[in-house]
């Protein structure tokens, strides 16, 4: 069986322009938490006005790919790209970069890689400009649908870079990037690739991203506390706090990486990917037992020939919603008697809730966790107001936890009932 490594990351998150300042700004306790400022949400009647978001004053021409490019180049480039897709150019320029890969130049090593970039809406924001001047009776821009199709971050991607192999892209709600490096393992494990850049990249704080998910009543309305809203476990959670921005990984059979002298962050040993389809079945609510969930753990660790007792870390979809506890009992019924000794945190509680890019940030942050033996916790979660339902699992909380992990999992889970685990080993 051919094995999988980690052998770049990158990220742009509310939290950092880099996957390393979000892993530090993450230990710190650092949030990205702010009012919304691209539109006025009262204007779309929504009774959320924050949301978590990537730096007002970023700048993409001090950051890679762009920096590199001649200003007239830069400037043709980036007025045809939808937010999510410059997330996702930064994210994957940082891993391509970190891995090495900026520097193969044989052709026939480059139709050897290949790109996974998911996302949940895609180019949300380009798709209403159109949409509006559709109703308007205006005329469209030619780059109007290459800014919203869902595959197009993945698709610049490896334009960019020149990479000839499989192109593709998920779109199966907050699961969607777990799925896109569930199936780029799967590429590089059948010999379709040596190597593939897998993540994902979102940019939903939109009228219409927050105004539907308002309607839903799934978002938290605590305007006049942004930086507690984001509140997983806890007893007084009211909603998840969205949040944009991307991220990717470098996955890399063994063996390739091994030769070409690539560092290895650590491996992908198992996953697993379930559905909760029951009869009645709410599309945005999971599994009330978290069967689904449940099975998605197991068949990582199956896959992983891991016993239970071996998890030492999980990073836990934990939205800061009602399905906190039932993600819980998942954990619970899979592992048993060693749930309570298994560490457990939301870093949503930091960066808000990246919807399709959720499973690769939180992929990226249990790397690091891997790599540095530091577990994040989950902030404005402390003793006394943990859900009662919540309990029985060893919560991080108040600081990082320092603590040998050799085997860690990273859970994600959409609307649709899809589920997804990934599981990690230390390198």
């Amino acid at each position: 069986m051919r094995r999988i490594v980690v052998t770049g990351i990158g990220a742009i998150s509310p939290i950092g322009n880099s996957a390393q300042d979000s892993f530090k700004n993450l230990l710190q306790g650092k949030h990205g938490i702010r009012p919304i400022e691209h539109f006025d949400p009262e204007l779309f009647a929504c009774k959320t006005s924050f949301a978590a978001q990537v730096n007002a004053n970023l700048d993409p021409a001090t950051l890679a790919p762009f920096k590199h490019m001649d200003d007239s180049t830069r400037t043709k480039l980036l007025k045809k790209l939808d937010r999510h897709q410059l997330f996702a150019m930064i994210a994957a320029a940082e891993a391509i970069t970190e891995a090495g890969l900026d520097k193969i130049t044989q052709e026939q090593q480059l139709h050897r890689i290949g790109v996974n970039i998911a996302t949940g809406v895609g180019g949300l924001n380009s798709l209403e400009i159109c949409a509006g001047k559709a109703v308007k009776g205006k005329k469209q821009s030619p780059f109007g649908n290459l800014m919203f199709l869902p595959n197009l971050a993945a698709g610049y991607v490896a334009s960019h870079w020149n990479f000839g192999g499989p192109n593709n892209s998920h779109s199966t709600a907050c699961a969607a990037s777990a799925h896109s490096i569930i199936d780029a393992c799967n590429a590089i494990k059948s010999g379709e690739a040596e190597i593939i850049v897998a993540g994902g990249a979102e940019a939903s704080v939109t009228p219409v991203g927050i105004s539907t998910f308002n309607a839903q009543n799934a978002l938290s309305t605590r305007n006049d506390d942004p930086q507690g809203a984001s509140r997983p476990f806890t007893q007084d959670r009211d909603g998840f706090v969205m949040g944009e921005g991307a991220a990717c990984l470098v996955l890399e059979e063994y063996d390739h990486a091994i030769t070409r002298g690539a560092h290895v962050y650590c491996e992908i040993v198992g996953f697993g990917r379930t559905s909760d389809g029951y009869t009645g079945q709410a599309l945005s609510a999971p599994h009330p037992q978290g069967l689904g969930a449940q099975r998605a753990m197991q068949t990582a660790l199956n896959m992983a020939d891991i016993n239970t007792t071996e998890i030492d870390y999980i990073n836990a979809h934990s939205t800061s919603t009602a399905a906190d506890s039932i993600e819980v009992m998942a954990i619970k019924n899979a592992f048993t008697d060693h749930a309570k000794h298994i560490a457990v945190s939301g870093t949503k509680s930091q960066t808000g809730h990246l919807l399709g890019a959720a499973a690769a940030i939180e992929a990226v942050f249990t790397v690091l966790a891997l790599k540095h033996q530091t577990l994040p916790y989950t902030l404005n979660l402390t003793p006394d107001n943990v859900d009662a339902k919540c309990q029985g699992i060893d919560l991080i909380m108040k600081k990082p936890m320092q603590k040998p992990v050799r085997y860690a999992l990273s859970n994600s889970f959409g609307f649709g009932g899809t589920n997804a685990s990934l599981a990690f080993k230390g390198f």
